[in-house]
């Protein structure tokens, strides 16, 4: 796992070769659907759109979807049976429908398809979850990216990240708690996905400024060994003001890291703490002597859950 994720520099350029030409007229809105790995890219293009953007964790389409929404399914296996049923339905409406897969049934079902290589783990594919879907909104005219910047940073700076990354697995005490705001509220969930997978461990994410309304009153209380993780650089002066207040309250009782990212620009920063977020998840795993790549239980719920669906 750990060579994998050093390789997301390399496993970009190769990503932004594969074709994501389908061109669509009259999108009034986006919806994404997809789960775990499949989905944070989602999470982080959101951010750039220029319509009406809607990630959809579930087996259900809101009412608001239809003919005149782009719905990309992604899927890496292509067996996600939420993201199955959700594409499913999104045809029966008409939709503007985009698979991106690996493989599977998406494969199979969709007609407009941006195949992607086989035999990752989603998790680590998210090269090639990410970039095909940014050069396809791209070429829709609903985000502008430039993600050449952010490439260079990643390759320029790999050794950097990875000794920082190992720095703050080892330094974690107790489970992380990883807070962000903006698109870096999306990473704090990469972040605390990439733990709870990769680590083994429980894990927990927050948005500023929301987490302020209700979170930071249990602060009051006990907390038990905890390390928090503050993702910085996308703030302004009043969410400044909300981590340097978190920070003074909180390393009372916990231990305080602070991240600062780095970038020209919000997606470089948001990829530099992503791949630094994944590489520390790695290290965090070799800490606990734990292999990061297997995921045990999950493949033991998909397992109950087709034995379900083939007895009923």
């Amino acid at each position: 796992m750990l060579d994998a994720v050093k390789r997301l520099p390399e496993q970009i350029e190769d990503a932004l070769k594969i074709k994501a030409d389908f061109v669509f007229d009259g999108v009034e809105n986006v919806a994404i659907s997809a789960m775990g790995g499949s989905a944070i890219s989602g999470d982080i293009v959101k951010h750039f759109s220029k319509l009406p953007f809607f990630i959809i964790r579930d087996y259900y389409l809101p009412p608001y979807i239809g003919k005149n929404t782009l719905f990309i399914a992604i899927s890496y296996s292509g067996n996600t049976e939420e993201t199955l049923a959700c594409f499913k339905e999104a045809l029966k409406r008409g939709c503007k429908t985009v698979a991106i897969t690996s493989n599977g049934m998406l494969a199979d079902e969709a007609e407009n398809k941006i195949l992607i290589p086989t035999g990752m783990q989603p998790r680590a594919a998210i090269a090639y979850l990410l970039f095909p879907l940014i050069n396809l909104l791209r070429r829709n005219g609903i985000i502008s990216i430039n993600y050449e910047e952010a490439l260079y940073l990643l390759k320029s700076e790999r050794n950097k990240i990875d000794e920082l990354a190992r720095k703050i697995a080892y330094a974690i005490e107790g489970f992380p708690i990883i807070y962000g705001y903006g698109i870096l509220a999306s990473i704090a969930k990469r972040w605390r996905q990439q733990f709870n997978e990769n680590s083994k461990m429980m894990a927990f994410d927050f948005a500023l400024p929301e987490c302020n309304h209700n979170e930071m009153e249990a602060w009051e209380g006990g907390i038990d060994k905890a390390t928090c993780i503050f993702l910085r650089g996308v703030e302004n002066e009043r969410v400044r003001i909300r981590f340097d207040f978190m920070k003074k309250i909180y390393r009372e009782k916990a231990k305080v890291i602070e991240v600062h990212t780095y970038g020209k620009d919000d997606f470089s920063k948001a990829m530099y703490a992503l791949f630094l977020g994944d590489l520390a998840s790695v290290y965090m795993a070799e800490r606990n002597g734990v292999e990061a790549e297997p995921v045990n239980l999950i493949k033991k719920l998909k397992e109950e859950l087709q034995h379900s669906r083939s007895s009923s």
